[in-house]
């Protein structure tokens, strides 16, 4: 059966899917920092990457030969998408983890459907003041959020989400006939192969290897490296070419939330009251803005 013979159930399995990536990403930031702080950000880059890259080791040959075989430029959008997606976003979450608790991460990633929203408004010629007014009350969240930490590393943050927002959009640009699992296993194919060299850069900055000194940490690779990585994503790019990138975004408007309060009660981190209602100008400005963005009317963009 082909991929496009499920174009009737695309949405209801797609908006399932954006519902299990918020459960995951809204964990996985609490369950990765203290591994992280332990081992260092670049063994534990390294081991989780590979962890996820043996899940899909059986399809790589036929995933590489499905994109070789799209037209030229869809092939470079898909290996730029999985790229900034699978190797440059999730490497500098991990390098913020080692100097941010995690509700911090969490909420400065998350203004990734702010950037992605005013992206495709944009493109598609639909700005608007209400728009600017949105996402300005989203940053404003997170400057109340951050407070005091160093404004350089913040920003390093939300810059790194404007860079998966375009990742976002890029993935939705492929078209349907690019099936989630190739696009997530060329992306943890790409991954693997860009963290060997972190090694050297591990073992040169005095990480210790090989990392299995605690149940903790190893869980912490598995649940990154598997269900946040492969798991995930192919998750996520169900719910891309399902909803549209902008619809399928606004379904994480509940990770920093969720993710905060996971972080609170099951892992011990503080959560002051500015820093909730950062969360929560966070949250209403990018609901604002996604609000004003029309999608397309079958809810994918190609």
């Amino acid at each position: 059966m082909k991929w496009s013979d499920h174009a009737q159930r695309v949405d209801l399995r797609a908006a399932t899917a954006a519902v299990c990536v918020v459960l995951v990403w809204s964990t996985s930031f609490s369950f990765a920092r203290d591994a992280v702080q332990q081992m260092g950000p670049w063994t534990f880059r390294f081991y989780s990457t590979l962890a996820g890259f043996m899940t899909v080791l059986p399809f790589v040959r036929r995933s590489w030969l499905e994109v070789l075989q799209l037209q030229a430029a869809t092939r470079q959008r898909v290996l730029w998408a999985v790229t900034i997606n699978g190797t440059m976003v999730s490497s500098l979450n991990i390098l913020a983890l080692a100097y941010y608790p995690a509700t911090t991460v969490l909420t400065l990633m998350y203004t990734m459907p702010a950037f992605a929203g005013a992206m495709e408004a944009v493109r598609l010629g639909r700005w608007s003041w209400g728009g600017v007014l949105a996402t300005g009350a989203a940053l404003s969240g997170v400057l109340l959020y951050v407070g005091g930490a160093p404004a350089g590393g913040a920003l390093l943050i939300v810059l790194n989400a404007a860079l998966w927002a375009v990742g976002t959009l890029l993935s939705a640009r492929t078209g349907q006939p690019c099936r989630p699992s190739t696009l997530v296993t060329v992306q943890m194919l790409i991954a693997f192969l860009c963290s060997i060299p972190l090694l050297a850069l591990a073992g040169g900055q005095g990480e210790s290897l090989p990392p299995w000194q605690g149940r903790g940490n190893v869980l912490a690779l598995l649940y990154v490296g598997v269900l946040n990585g492969p798991v995930v994503f192919g998750l996520w790019y169900v719910a891309i070419q399902g909803l549209g990138p902008v619809r399928a975004a606004s379904f994480t408007l509940g990770v920093p939330v969720v993710g905060a309060l996971a972080a609170v009660l099951a892992f011990g981190e503080t959560l002051d009251w500015w820093q909730a209602a950062g969360i929560g100008l966070v949250v209403l400005g990018m609901a604002l803005r996604l609000r004003g963005v029309a999608a397309p009317a079958n809810g994918a963009t190609r």
